[in-house]
């Protein structure tokens, strides 16, 4: 028999093995006779689909449908009997073992590594089962339908936009728009997602983390009116705001590196720093006083809402329409104002542009850098401003200080590697 062939077989045992391993410990506690299925039938199954699908290779496929059909009666057989007898009308193991199955089959047909990834996807999703509840729980309707909607235009809209430049001298692509939209929408759901669920449990510098990757200005706009009232906690909150806007950094790293990731390298050691000075400021403020850290308390705007997907989608385009404007009638000097300018606003909407003109063409990859950190500065300058317009004296003496420090750093390092 081919060596290949055994391997595929291997394959499939283990792929009923991993998701038999997880079905087994979850009814680990009843009698082997009332188990739905365990470990020993998930990896029968699964090799039962290899074998079968080796059968009717390479033109007998009618040999699987027989055996896939055979299969499915006995699992709905099962399933009939289970729900009388302990009514319980639960089908997940059944669908988990009609899947390890086919997942078996396909193994042996010649997608081995894609059926073996999945199972284990599979089996998390299977082993994931509190936690996806609780979270859905935790859901709240309006949530549920901005998810929805922005699911739907991703899967709808997004491939009837048209891949082309149009408007004013060419200078949007509604494509990469609805792209780039979706891509951001994405990164900052998970920070929003990461508070909206775990709540008042990550303390406030765990918050400050995972709300900056969904807005560090509004972390920084609720610590810094938090510090006017809570002044024994101003130390912690300055940190709250430097660390939120430290994931600034890591945020357009991943954003360059879907958009155009040759960008990256020289922008290294300029974001590095951006970083790095207000880690270390968090370190010495929390880490080394072990100061007291109270429960997080930032309400972010869900970024999977339509309106704020919009709003979104309006900027970046305003902004791809206005480099090439002034850019056509300042040169680079037209992408720095607007870089800057910006900035102000929303930093990772002005990176992706300037990452895509210089993906396309449309601009030098170098002005493109220079740009890029223009903006991550004047955005770092304006959380410090916003910290002591907002939070007074404490924020001075702590966040405005650590993030000009970080400004002046960062802008020396940009001066000397840019």
């Amino acid at each position: 028999m081919d060596e290949t062939l055994w391997h595929r077989l291997a394959v499939a045992l283990g792929i009923g093995l991993i998701v038999g391993l997880e079905r087994g410990w979850k009814t680990r506690e009843q009698h082997g006779g009332s188990r739905p299925a365990g470990l020993r039938t998930f990896a029968i199954a699964a090799l039962g689909g290899g074998v079968l699908a080796a059968a009717s290779l390479p033109d007998r496929f009618v040999v699987l449908a027989a055996g896939t059909l055979v299969v499915g009666a006995l699992i709905v057989a099962a399933y009939v009997i289970a729900s009388r007898e302990q009514r319980d009308f639960g089908m997940t193991t059944e669908l988990a073992l009609l899947a390890t199955f086919g997942l078996g089959a396909v193994a042996v047909l010649g997608a081995p590594v894609e059926a073996a990834a999945a199972a284990i996807v599979m089996t998390l999703l299977l082993g994931f089962k509190t936690e996806f509840h609780a979270a859905i729980e935790k859901l709240d309707r309006q949530e549920l339908n901005a998810t929805l909607q922005l699911a739907a235009i991703a899967a709808v809209l997004l491939p009837l936009l048209p891949n082309r430049d149009v408007g004013p001298w060419g200078a949007v692509n509604p494509r990469v728009v609805g792209v780039l939209v979706l891509l951001i929408a994405a990164l900052s759901y998970v920070g929003y997602f990461a508070v909206r669920m775990l709540g008042a449990r990550l303390g406030l510098t765990l918050t400050a983390l995972f709300g900056g990757l969904s807005s560090s200005t509004a972390v920084t706009v609720a610590y810094a009116r938090r510090a006017r009232t809570e002044h024994e906690h101003g130390a912690v909150l300055g940190a709250g705001i430097a660390l939120a806007a430290a994931t600034m950094v890591p945020r357009l790293a991943i954003e360059l590196a879907a958009v155009n990731r040759s960008l990256l390298a020289a922008l290294a050691p300029t974001f590095a720093v951006l970083m790095l000075v207000p880690l270390a400021a968090v370190f010495y403020l929390v880490v080394r006083r072990r100061g007291h850290s109270p429960p997080g308390d930032v309400k972010l705007s869900n970024p999977l809402e339509l309106r704020a997907a919009g709003g979104f989608g309006a900027l970046l385009i305003v902004l791809f329409v206005a480099a090439e404007g002034l850019r056509r009638v300042l040169g680079d000097a037209g992408t720095y104002s607007v870089a800057a300018i910006a900035a102000l606003l929303d930093v990772d909407a002005v990176t992706l542009a300037l990452a895509e003109d210089a993906a396309s063409g449309a601009l030098e990859p170098a002005t493109a850098q220079r740009a890029i950190a223009l903006a991550a500065l004047v955005n770092t300058g304006a959380k410090a401003v916003l910290a002591a317009a907002l939070g007074g004296t404490a924020m001075l003496r702590s966040a405005s200080l650590v993030l000009g420090l970080a400004l002046v750093a960062g802008a020396a390092t940009a001066l000397a590697t840019l």
